[in-house]
């Protein structure tokens, strides 16, 4: 069935019955008619952190880093987080103080609350965060629209390059900021409001570009050709070492938690934002390519597939 095969179901056999509700199942978060965001993420050992590389203050942070990039991706502000925490019953209390200080170094810096959650005896270590949030004008999968063209806030495939090198404890002296985006990435939330106002459908790419570009595409009924993927020296230098397409590899690459976008600006003027491509009549995901159009399937990171 696959992760999407699930939402599908879900999405189709409950469908919305409140009014207050403005989106609920197919963007980043769901978002209530006066404004208000929530989204929740589970994270789990083993499947999306490895003790062997993560300290608790590394764990803290971009767990909550990634909980908070759905914010980011609707455009909204975070007022508070919930936070369910799964621990071993051997669990110290400097362990928890780490990881909490990893949540607080965003609570800090983006002024919101961690207002409650749960705790729960665990064989292993589990997080379950739920961030709220508010904006006015929410940012959805939706918009995009034939003429606009296709943007990302930052390079792509570095998370994973780094989350491949510590695994695979290769030599970590060449790839110092992709190994940084793994453990500490940061949300953007201030770039979210910043360009909001350029945006007509946004994304974070929580999932690889050629999965994310697909949910645009599905949610916005259009046709989207990616044309200009930018290259980091860090990921060409580890496409050289393993022999794979760069390309290939950022299809497919997720959990950089870069905003990915749609605007009818040809030029944003941003620094680190680039223009990747362009949204035409049709459906579908191409990438232009040696000067033929390809046709692009999803192949990002999808669970239960």
């Amino acid at each position: 069935m696959g992760e999407i095969g699930l939402i599908n179901y879900i999405r189709k056999n409950f469908p919305r019955r409140r009014d207050e509700i403005f989106m609920g199942i197919g963007d980043d978060a769901m978002v209530f008619k006066n404004g208000l965001v929530i989204s929740t993420d589970s994270f789990v050992e083993g499947v999306h952190f490895d003790f062997r590389y993560f300290t608790k203050f590394s764990l803290g942070y971009r767990t909550m880093s990634a909980s908070l990039s759905d914010l980011a991706a609707m455009g909204a502000k975070p007022s508070c987080a919930l936070v369910s925490l799964y621990l071993p019953k051997n669990v110290s209390l400097r362990d928890i103080k780490e990881l909490y200080r990893g949540f607080g170094k965003l609570c800090e810096e983006f002024k919101f609350d961690i207002s409650g959650g749960d705790i729960i005896e665990s064989p292993f270590w589990g997080i379950t965060i739920t961030v709220v949030g508010r904006t006015r004008k929410p940012l959805l999968r939706s918009g995009a629209r034939a003429g606009q063209f296709l943007y990302t806030t930052g390079y792509l495939g570095l998370a994973e390059v780094g989350r491949i090198v510590l695994n695979e404890e290769m030599s970590q002296n060449e790839f110092y900021e992709a190994i940084n985006k793994h453990l500490l990435p940061r949300p953007r939330i201030k770039e979210a409001l910043q360009i909001k106002k350029y945006v007509t459908a946004m994304i974070d790419t929580s999932d690889g570009l050629s999965t994310d570009v697909w949910h645009l595409c599905e949610e916005s009924r259009v046709k989207i050709i990616i044309e200009d993927i930018p290259l980091h020296p860090e990921v060409k230098k580890f496409c050289i070492i393993k022999k794979i397409d760069p390309i290939k590899f950022i299809l497919g690459a997720g959990e950089d938690f870069e905003l990915l976008f749609t605007s009818k600006l040809l030029n944003l003027g941003f620094p680190q934002i680039f223009k990747i491509g362009r949204v035409l009549k049709g459906r579908g995901v191409f990438l232009f390519r040696k000067n033929r159009l390809i046709p692009i399937k999803p192949t990002g990171f999808e669970h239960l597939r």
